[in-house]
């Protein structure tokens, strides 16, 4: 029941956050209820690049944190790797049977243990156009990561992160915003995703290159974005197209 109760309160506020602090605290504060001291939400990028619309919120211990950002090892972290093929969570102990893991992973695991990251679970986030995401829970070194949390970390990480993406000024694209395709932009954004030019669009249609640039057009007004591109995720966002469909 208090799984429940944590889940459900934190879905009432998450919405009504409107800093970093706040989610940072919030997130501390749960995961303190929970019996989980330790909480990342980040994108998987190198962030010596200052991405913009990048997530980054952690409470990791200084020293590893440092340690991390110094050594450049967000692009190596195999936590990380393990993500990009990942749809439902994963815990950390299980990593070697996800990855190949090499020396330097191992020495990368032993490193975060000795600045007190024990066992942790992390949850992969996937979103069209954006570098894999994650939510990472941990516990205190020596602790075994209480398996009965899972189903509140998968449900906490997941909201926790689009609130973060929200606050660092992710695109926020809702169904019901007024955007839609029709069944003809539908076919010249399809086309697109695979690589299509506007004049390979227009030959395949048997239409002009001028009637794809107005169809284009016409949709981006719709949606409210600036870039042909950006109809792809509008698109699979709302429902109207799906990877598949660039296969």
């Amino acid at each position: 029941m208090l799984l429940q109760t944590i889940v459900s309160d934190f879905y009432d506020v998450v919405d009504l956050i409107d800093n970093s602090d706040q989610l940072s605290h919030l997130m501390t504060e749960f995961c303190g209820i929970a019996g989980i001291p330790f909480f990342a939400l980040t994108h998987h990028t190198d962030f010596s690049l200052n991405p913009k619309d990048a997530v980054h919120l952690h409470n990791y211990p200084p020293v590893f944190a440092r340690h991390y950002h110094q050594n450049g090892l967000m692009t190596r972290d195999p936590v990380h790797r393990a993500s990009e093929f990942r749809g439902a969570g994963f815990a950390w102990s299980s990593l070697d049977t996800l990855l190949n893991l090499t020396t330097a992973d191992a020495n990368f695991l032993q490193e975060a243990s000795n600045a007190g990251l024990g066992d942790g679970y992390t949850v992969p986030v996937h979103m069209p156009g954006e570098h894999t995401g994650s939510c990472s829970f941990a516990v205190a070194t020596g602790i075994v990561f209480p398996r009965d949390r899972i189903p509140l970390v998968e449900a906490l990480g997941r909201f926790a992160f689009e609130a973060a993406r929200r606050l660092a000024g992710a695109p926020s694209i809702r169904v019901g915003s007024g955007g839609y395709l029709t069944d003809r932009e539908r076919e010249i954004v399809i086309l697109l995703g695979r690589d299509k030019s506007e004049k390979e669009i227009a030959w395949i249609l048997g239409i002009t290159q001028v009637t794809v640039n107005d169809h284009l057009k016409h949709a981006r007004q719709r949606f409210g974005v600036h870039k042909s591109t950006a109809l792809l995720i509008c698109g699979i966002v709302n429902g109207f197209i799906t990877r598949a469909d660039f296969l």
